[in-house]
């Protein structure tokens, strides 16, 4: 079976590339606003861009209501993130601040989540995140316009926060991380080895 995507509907390119790019990694996004209100969404439209510069890549698309999602608006305001990585304990937090809430629920408190002071952004990060990447925005790139249009997010890691015991001889226990990713529809994943193959 072969697609031209030219000819599908958005939500037929939507389903065919979330099913397709799987699992995607989550990043739990926490923000605040210029008056203090925290934010907390997920996304699993992530991974790393670049490591020189430290850069993770986050986009963001576009609601209906064309108006911007309130993590885009708060990182467009303010200049930062952090980005909370989603242990399997933490899955159904996650998904309760999933929701579109108005801009003044705090999704922190919503989700039953403590929040972290953060060593070099003012945004809170997710006390219980196994790992925790504290940003600033290094650019943000309009992808299309109107619903399915992306913003994709360029954001510099500052500082990295990792939880207890799960740096090992120099290393980040993946094993340990129990990262939770996106699958297509409702389904999640968690990160765990099944085979390894040399690099040749």
């Amino acid at each position: 079976m072969d697609f031209d995507v030219r000819e599908l509907e958005r939500d037929g390119v939507y389903r065919l590339l979330t099913a397709g790019v799987q699992p995607r990694p989550i990043a739990w996004v926490s923000t605040q606003d210029l008056l203090g209100v925290a934010n907390l969404a997920p996304f699993s439209f992530f991974n790393v861009a670049s490591v020189a510069p430290p850069l993770l890549a986050i986009s963001v698309l576009n609601q209906p209501s064309g108006r911007d999602k309130d993590t885009l608006a708060n990182i467009r305001a303010t200049g930062e993130l952090v980005v909370n990585i989603v242990s399997a304990e933490l899955a159904e937090a996650m998904n309760l601040s999933c929701g579109a809430y108005p801009a003044e629920v705090d999704e922190f408190d919503l989700a039953g989540v403590s929040k972290a002071r953060s060593r070099q952004v003012k945004a809170p990060g997710v006390a219980e995140a196994p790992l925790r990447l504290e940003c600033a925005l290094h650019d943000c790139l309009t992808l299309g316009a109107g619903p399915g249009g992306g913003n994709l997010v360029l954001a510099e890691v500052k500082h990295v926060h990792v939880g207890d015991g799960l740096w090992r001889e120099e290393r980040l226990d993946a094993a340990g991380l129990r990262a939770v990713g996106k699958l297509d529809g409702e389904g999640y994943s968690l990160a765990e080895l099944a085979f390894s193959l040399r690099r040749p």
